[in-house]
């Protein structure tokens, strides 16, 4: 048996770990505390670049309401404007300091005479754990900026004064809604920066405004027009309404961020179209000649709405620029009211569709690329129910929207391929209460609802509305093309 041996006395390492743990936790509670105390700097940091950014965007989106000069200032409609804004989003996440910092608020303008709006601003934070390693660290600084562009705006108001305004109370509410909505741009009738025009359309399509700068003044006075007065029947010619306001806007020069906006109002279907038509050899003394005429009449929204009757040989004839005061009338024969002596050069014989030689003989249909004879030329301003394509009256408007190639009409592209944007409303049951309707607007303003978005094009927008709501839909419109504005 081998003896017992013994080794040696060793001491446990017992109670070692505490004076670690002691050495470590300073450090551990300064990095704890740098984390907690950076989080809040980051938090107020973010907090900080949303309330500058709202408060540039919102400064100039009130610019036209006055800056007080090219200033730095809180005190101006812009710049009080761009306060609270700022203080709104600061105050978003409570009590990151004691109160809200002030921003600088400063207007100027660049080299190519934009308004600019800068907004700065710093916040001071109290820390809470970092502050052990001296009174230098008690406040953490952070700041943020922010710079909106006014970008100089040419613009267009294409509306529809036909007749059935008169029947849905658009008469009476379009005037105030245009009104206050060029007040949102030029509420001082000073803007020298800014073109604005205003074609009006029904049978013929008229330049009512044209480019002005100011604006607000001509306008107004523009609106105190009875577009309805005398009884006279106007249809609706959207294509001659968008080619005028598609010249208006391109009658300025380009200019570095210039933004060029459309607004198109409509209470119909697109009802007449204007083409160079072929006269019969007997209204031009035996030979065969050719007239720029207005043709068609009556569409499904007008029907629905009692303006006419169901009739689709309703093809009513007119010379460009002169208003008809004849309403549309067929008689159960369908002989419908004559064009005027001498259309096609010749004295008009006959009523309607037997009506000679003044009638044309042919109708080219631009998106059929063919023509139609007057005995089939039906429902020319829209579909008739569960029938396709769209009427080429509601096509030829379009292509002034969207016409990637330069249109026989106009002469030029599309309006979206020269940089346009366009907001379209829509307005009564001839419009809401009518799926083709719609989407016709929604393809002339390329909205991502319509069945044609192009992402590659200006996205605009459609809206569908009544007379009541007429001068919100205009505001919300007025609103979107200021925030367009500021960059």
């Amino acid at each position: 048996m081998k003896p017992l041996v013994r080794l040696p006395n060793r001491r446990r390492p017992r109670g070692q770990i505490f004076w670690l743990i002691a050495a470590a936790l300073p450090v551990l509670l300064g990095f704890v505390g740098l984390g907690i105390d950076l989080g809040l700097a980051y938090v107020t940091k973010t907090t900080l670049s949303k309330a500058v950014d709202s408060a540039a965007l919102t400064a100039m989106k009130n610019v036209a309401q006055g800056t007080g000069g090219l200033t730095c200032n809180t005190t101006s409609p812009a710049g009080l404007a761009g306060l609270q804004a700022f203080d709104i989003n600061y105050t978003s996440v409570p009590n990151l300091t004691p109160s809200p910092p002030t921003p600088t608020i400063c207007f100027s303008l660049d080299a190519n005479n934009n308004t600019l709006v800068n907004v700065t601003a710093s916040a001071s934070i109290s820390t809470y754990f970092i502050r052990i390693f001296g009174a230098s660290f008690d406040t953490l600084t952070v700041s943020a900026s922010a710079q909106a562009q006014r970008n100089p705006l040419v613009m267009s108001l294409v509306l529809d004064v036909s007749y059935s305004m008169e029947n849905n109370g658009g008469s009476a509410a379009l005037p105030t809604a245009v009104e206050n909505f060029v007040n949102d741009f030029d509420p001082n009738n000073n803007d020298t920066i800014d073109n604005v025009s205003v074609i009006t359309f029904g049978t013929s399509a008229i330049t009512t405004v044209p480019n002005s700068s100011p604006f607000k003044g001509v306008i107004d006075t523009a609106m105190g027009t009875n577009f309805w007065g005398g009884g006279v029947i106007n249809y609706t010619n959207s294509q001659a309404g968008l080619a005028l306001g598609e010249k208006q806007i391109l009658n300025i020069a380009p200019t570095p961020n210039l933004l060029r906006v459309l607004v198109f109002f409509t209470d119909g279907w697109p009802n007449i179209l204007q083409d160079n038509l072929t006269c019969p050899a007997g209204g031009t003394g035996g030979k065969t000649g050719s007239a720029w005429l207005l043709y068609c009449g009556c569409d499904p929204g007008d029907e629905s709405l009692n303006l006419c009757n169901s009739d689709a040989s309703q093809t009513i004839f007119f010379t460009p620029g002169v208003t008809s005061n004849t309403p549309p009338s067929c008689n159960s024969d369908n002989t419908c009211n004559t064009p005027p002596n001498g259309t096609c050069g010749g004295t008009v014989t006959g009523t309607g569709k037997n009506a000679t030689p003044g009638l044309p003989v042919n109708f080219p249909d631009q998106q059929t690329n063919g023509t139609e004879s007057l005995s089939n030329v039906t429902y020319c301003g829209g579909t008739a129910p569960g029938q396709t394509p769209s009427s080429d009256a509601m096509y030829r408007s379009v292509l002034v929207a969207n016409d990637p190639n330069v249109d026989s009409y106009t002469g030029q592209e599309g309006l979206q391929y020269q940089n346009t944007y366009i907001y379209a409303i829509g307005m009564g049951t001839a419009i809401t209460g009518q799926p083709a309707a719609q989407e016709f607007l929604r393809e002339v303003a390329n909205d991502p609802a319509a069945s044609t978005y192009n992402s590659s094009l200006p996205t605009g927008e459609a809206d569908f509305t009544d007379a009541a709501d007429l001068n919100t839909v205009f505001q919300e419109i007025a609103s979107k093309i200021l925030l367009r504005l500021a960059k």
